[in-house]
């Protein structure tokens, strides 16, 4: 079967080859192109089984619109969702991604983003595990197209979006507080230079009635399971009512740990950083700070476009979003 071309799509629909590419390559919108003609093009060029060749693109325009996308672990709903929302941005402007793993480990992080530099990828997006921004210090150097998420470095002038942690966390001890919570932990995780944590945190210290209440306990990353283990037998007796959780994993493996003691979840009151499904099931109900994951996905996926498209003009930006507290 001969494969079907960009003139193809266009003689079939009576428009231009022009037209066929720039909607084919997410400019659509940006040239101003009618909606409806937009998906009848992509319509057809699904019918006719279209397949670009981007590699082929990419040598003629100099890219090869594919994004790299890293993560310490897409296996934790929150970076799993975060994904699929730039996925899903992405590829309606054009772009495909290669998404990959750091499991904290910064040895691997080095070597993944040569590998997709080595790729030829256009941009990167980056939750990084580093513990200081002289790791990436070369790509700003250099101009690489780069957007840190959720995780971020002060003083370092590149494209950015996280959330208000600190605000989130002052927001969580207040509902505990509110709650008739007496005296909150917080169950905190490995490593805790990084920036999203070390703000919750800070939120945290910063929220509490008097310094002498403060209870700050470190999860290991590596072994969420075990630590919560030991946090709660470190607790056993001790005076507490309340427990913020500064990410989901530490509160799922906070509510398995005490449904395994056979302790009610009503003893205790939490609170966990990141809202998850699995905590509108439970009984009781688990409140949460949310974040607002898909619109963190499309602003820096736009973000990296813009960089593409305006690299003279573009300026950075460091993007803060709000959380919400989701009470139940």
């Amino acid at each position: 079967m001969k494969k079907a071309s960009l003139k193809d799509i266009a003689e079939s629909l009576g428009v231009s080859k022009a037209l066929v590419s720039l909607v084919l390559n997410g400019k659509g919108d940006e040239r101003g192109i009618n909606k409806q003609t937009q998906e009848k093009v992509r319509q057809k060029a699904k019918e006719l089984n279209y397949i670009p060749n981007q590699y082929a693109r990419g040598l003629r325009i100099g890219r090869t619109n594919t994004i790299g996308v890293i993560v310490p672990d897409i296996s934790n709903v929150f970076y799993g969702q975060l994904c699929k929302a730039i996925e899903q941005e992405a590829y309606a402007k054009g772009y495909n991604l290669i998404i990959s793993n750091t499991y904290e480990d910064v040895q691997k992080e080095k070597k993944l983003i040569s590998d997709l530099i080595n790729r030829n990828i256009d941009g990167l997006i980056l939750a990084s595990s580093f513990d200081s921004k002289n790791e990436i210090d070369g790509l700003r150097d250099t101009k690489f197209p780069l957007v840190l998420v959720d995780r971020v470095f002060d003083d370092f002038d590149v494209d950015s979006v996280s959330v208000s942690n600190e605000e989130g966390a002052k927001k969580a001890v207040k509902f505990l507080y509110d709650s008739g919570v007496k005296r909150p932990v917080c169950f905190s995780i490995s490593p805790v230079y990084i920036s999203s944590i070390s703000e919750r945190i800070q939120g945290y210290m910063e929220a509490l009635k008097s310094a002498d209440d403060a209870k700050l306990i470190q999860i290991p990353h590596d072994n969420i399971e075990g630590g919560v283990k030991t946090a709660l037998d470190e607790l056993k007796n001790e005076d507490y009512d309340g427990i913020f959780c500064v990410n989901n994993n530490i509160a799922k493996a906070l509510i398995r740990e005490l449904s395994l003691r056979g302790e009610s979840l009503d003893e205790v009151k939490i609170i966990s950083f990141d809202d998850i499904e699995i905590f509108d099931i439970v009984n009781p109900k688990i409140s949460a700070i949310a974040q607002p994951i898909t619109e963190i996905g499309k602003k820096a996926v736009n973000l990296l476009i813009d960089r593409f498209n305006n690299e003279d003009s573009h300026k950075n930006q460091q993007v803060v979003l709000d959380t919400v507290l989701i009470e139940r």
